[in-house]
């Protein structure tokens, strides 16, 4: 395959300044969106990981006093 025929995803295209501020502004919302989403997985994931902390110690306590979880 000769180097004419191959062509890329990333290929360059020649545009004018606003066409290009334009498309600059598109990528980084999203960017932005993709960061924002990441972040939002990471906070669930940590409010899961103590809300599973806290269950435990709740049935912990209930095998140990009687009480149920609601009663403790």
């Amino acid at each position: 395959v000769s180097p004419d025929k191959r062509k890329s995803n990333k290929e360059v295209i020649m545009v004018d300044p606003l066409e290009a501020k334009r498309l600059a502004a598109k990528q980084m919302e999203q960017i932005k969106a993709k960061e924002k989403f990441k972040k939002q997985r990471q906070i669930e994931a940590i409010n899961g990981a103590w809300a599973m902390i806290g269950l435990t110690a709740g049935i912990v306590i209930e095998g140990h006093t009687g009480n149920s979880i609601p009663a403790q």
